[in-house]
């Protein structure tokens, strides 16, 4: 990834190049707007990131950056002060801005804040490889991702465990893209999503007439994947019986659809997923043994996010990233004391917990500065939460239908996302509601 550096203090550029170096990055270092300007009119081309100090000393950032073609505008800027307020920030990031940092410089975060730009930025060079793992960017990652580099071509079955929310799938996904072709499918079916009677048309498919309602033929997800990856998610709750008809598949790499005895060859590798402990349940007697010596060749664990801190603001500052994109006219930013609750927070939900704060966050945010009041509350405040708040009638003065009403409603959507997990859609659609009136509803009631 190309940088470029426009820093007038030659002990700060000389650094700032120097450590851009070290972390593997290219740079162009330009002393004043004036030599950047000239060398763009000349036909310069930007590079993919930029990093700019506000106050130069012919002409202030911000203003070098709106003389520039739209294209040098359109990439993601960095602004670096010895003068930064909360006010020059917020000005800044409407104005088009990705980062503002203050001196003395955070070295680490400025990395870590370009490392996050590595995989959005517009243009790659060709031999450029895009980081194909976004669960983030500690030591327990790396060596995951790098374990997913030694697999090479070779794999067929992999287990992958983890916590619920910690990012199985999203490991599954890179597992996929870094060993397969562009255009191999990648099928995936959770076994707790479909009742224990359809999935094994699901899995294996079945021809026209085999059961009622069976109106004409369904290829399986095996026939879906076929040629690609299949990954079956919470491979622990699959009933006993159909585990020994997927053993059968393993070994014989053939499927046979529901009403039908003509056997099918299937090309496809297979990814288990699961949240539970295999261990144990083979010893309950809830697991088959040989499926499980089956599935465990390779054994990857994703580590929950409590294990990992340092990937916490990684993630955040991703998702806000993408909130951004998604909403040009509504841009965030993460607040200091938001960070430091980010980092605080034990977040027992993992990655989905941090989506779901950071949304919601990004949703009801009046500025673009994201304070820590607007991030999920740690779960014992949350439970208080959504304990009865109506307060016990006065007889002399009983609350009115509309506010009894109103009282009732919140109490009742926020048991309903608790219970959820705060998932907004799986939660609307429990309630009956579009995604739309649940978060309309929520700011209504002052839902955080």
């Amino acid at each position: 990834m190309k940088i470029d550096l426009i820093e007038d203090d030659p002990l700060m550029g000389e650094a700032l190049t120097e450590r851009l170096q070290i972390e593997g990055f290219e740079s162009r270092w330009w002393r004043s707007a004036a030599e950047l300007l000239g060398a763009v009119a000349t036909g310069l081309e930007s590079a993919q990131a930029v990093i700019s100090d506000v106050r130069l000393p012919d002409l202030d950032g911000p203003e070098m950056m709106r003389r520039l073609p739209l294209a040098w505008q359109e990439r993601p800027w960095i602004f670096i002060t010895g003068y930064g307020t909360v006010a020059q920030r917020d000005e800044l990031l409407a104005r088009g801005a990705v980062d503002f940092f203050t001196k003395p410089l955070d070295m680490d975060r400025l990395m870590l804040r370009l490392r996050n730009l590595q995989p959005t930025a517009q243009t790659t060079p060709p031999t450029a490889r895009t980081p194909a793992c976004p669960l983030g960017i500690s030591s327990e990652i790396r060596k995951l991702h790098a374990m997913v580099g030694r697999l090479g071509t070779h794999w067929t079955t992999v287990l992958i465990t983890g916590e619920s929310g910690a990012g199985k799938e999203v490991l599954a996904r890179c597992l996929h893209q870094e060993t397969m072709p562009g255009s191999a499918p990648f099928v995936a079916v959770n076994a707790t999503s479909l009742p224990e009677s359809l999935i094994e048309a699901e899995l294996f498919g079945y021809e026209k007439g085999a059961f009622t309602g069976a109106v004409r033929m369904h290829r399986g997800m095996f026939e879906q994947a076929n040629g690609g990856t299949l990954f079956l998610d919470e491979i622990g709750d699959m009933p006993l019986g159909l585990q020994g008809r997927l053993l059968r598949v393993l070994q014989d790499r053939t499927v046979t659809r529901l009403g039908s005895e003509k056997p099918l060859q299937v090309q496809v590798r297979l990814i288990f997923a699961t949240n539970r402990n295999l261990n144990e349940e083979v010893r309950a007697g809830r697991f088959r043994e040989d499926l499980y010596y089956r599935i465990n060749v390779v054994h990857l664990r994703v580590p929950p996010l409590h294990e990992r801190p340092e990937d916490v603001y990684w993630l955040a500052q991703r998702f806000v990233d993408n909130w951004n994109r998604q909403h040009p006219t509504a841009l965030r930013s993460l607040g200091v004391d938001a960070e430091q609750m980010l980092m605080t927070h034990s977040w027992p939900g993992n990655v989905r917990e941090l989506h779901n704060s950071m949304e919601r966050a990004c949703l009801f945010s009046e500025t673009t500065t994201i304070d820590s009041r607007l991030l999920r509350p740690p779960l014992d405040a949350e439970a208080a939460a959504i304990r009865p708040t109506l307060s016990e009638p006065n007889d002399t003065q009983p609350p009115s239908l509309e506010s009894y009403l109103r009282e009732q409603e919140k109490r009742y959507i926020q048991q309903s996302l608790a219970r959820h997990d705060w998932q907004i859609g799986v939660t609307a659609d429990a309630l009956g509601i579009s995604r739309k009136n649940l978060w309309e509803r929520m700011k209504r009631l002052a839902i955080q």
